[in-house]
């Protein structure tokens, strides 16, 4: 982690080399999300991981490793948002429904 500190008035610039993530392995379970609002945020496990619109049907989803997550889906319109706690098991898909 680096601190920063910013003064009213000056340019500050910033400059962090990033190290990529080791690509995830299988086995996957697929997560689906079924919201009224396209662009609401989703977060699992508190990381940004899209939107709800790309994740909503038969041809798309977002791969998980098999584990126990939380899952929290922030509409863009405001409110209290949806946030669920799911299994995903391996070669089988999770559906998380949010009416609103």
């Amino acid at each position: 982690m680096t601190k920063v500190t910013i003064q009213a008035g000056k340019t500050t610039k910033l400059s962090e080399s990033l190290k990529p993530l080791a690509p995830a392995k299988p086995p996957f379970g697929i997560l689906r999300t079924i919201c009224p609002e396209k662009y609401s945020a989703v977060y699992v496990s508190d990381k940004f991981m899209g939107h709800a619109g790309e994740f909503n049907n038969s041809t798309q989803g977002l791969k998980l490793n098999p584990g126990e997550y939380t899952v929290k889906i922030v509409p863009v319109s405001g409110g209290a948002g949806h946030e669920e706690k799911i299994r995903i098991e391996a070669d089988k898909t999770t559906v998380i429904r949010v009416t609103q």
